[in-house]
């Protein structure tokens, strides 16, 4: 394959990336000129990508602990309906959960044994454990510890809510799914294609790329492609 092509894909590649780490670039000061743009726009671009994949990896992480944690409010509330103490099924819950819910709520276990207040552990979990969910459940504590009355209606019924919000938003990925595979093909599909066309009619090919109207084509094909690849992405986005 001749340097040309190599460089067009290239490019494709770069204006790839550039569209889907737009957003987080969106606010950000524009770069100095001259030659120190082209490196710092390199390093700027390579730290986005590896942003991404941290986030990528952090969302897997909060997947998990939201599964986990409806598990963890049924175990504290089965702790309290059999007559043990908040800390106690709090303790009970710990044991009884995975990593990482269960290694967080043995960290709120061991501040309260230090002489820490319970109020306090849960602040400190939810600072830990940056989770919307986890914020929930460590309210319905806090509120029980202030005020008393039953805790377990409320832990049961928290548990509830967890299961079900997760359940639709794994019918709403299923139902969704056709069309992100869709959308996952149409982001590769112009890659391929042109790859097709290399191999079966390389002297049109050569001929496009010979010419600044054909690379310009080629080039802002790759980039509409790419955008309806984003925005179908960004409108199937399913929020936990």
């Amino acid at each position: 394959m001749s340097a040309e092509v190599v460089g067009l894909l290239a490019a494709g590649a770069i204006v790839f990336a550039g569209l889907a780490t737009a957003p987080e670039r969106r606010h950000r000061a524009p770069a100095r000129a001259g030659f120190a743009d082209g490196a710092g726009g390199s390093s700027t671009l390579a730290a986005d990508l590896l942003t991404r994949f941290a986030r990528s990896r952090a969302r897997g992480r909060t997947d998990l602990i939201q599964g986990q944690l409806a598990d963890a409010a049924s175990a504290i509330a089965a702790g309290s309906r059999a007559g043990l103490s908040l800390p106690q099924a709090v303790e009970l819950a710990a044991e009884q959960v995975p990593e990482p819910v269960g290694g967080s709520l043995r960290e709120v276990v061991d501040r309260t044994r230090l002489g820490a207040s319970l109020e306090d552990a849960l602040d400190r979990w939810v600072v830990a454990v940056p989770v919307p969910d986890v914020r929930l459940a460590a309210a319905v504590l806090r509120l029980h510890r202030r005020t008393g009355g039953s805790l377990a209606p409320a832990l049961e019924g928290l548990a509830r809510t967890l299961r079900e919000r997760r359940a639709a938003v794994r019918e709403v990925r299923s139902l969704t799914a056709q069309a992100r595979l869709s959308g996952a093909i149409l982001g590769l599909l112009p890659i391929g294609f042109f790859l097709f066309l290399w191999l079966t009619s390389r002297r049109d090919m050569t001929v496009a790329l010979g010419s600044s109207l054909g690379r310009t084509a080629i080039f802002f094909g790759l980039v509409l492609e790419t955008a309806a690849f984003l925005w179908i992405r960004r409108l199937l986005r399913v929020e936990p």
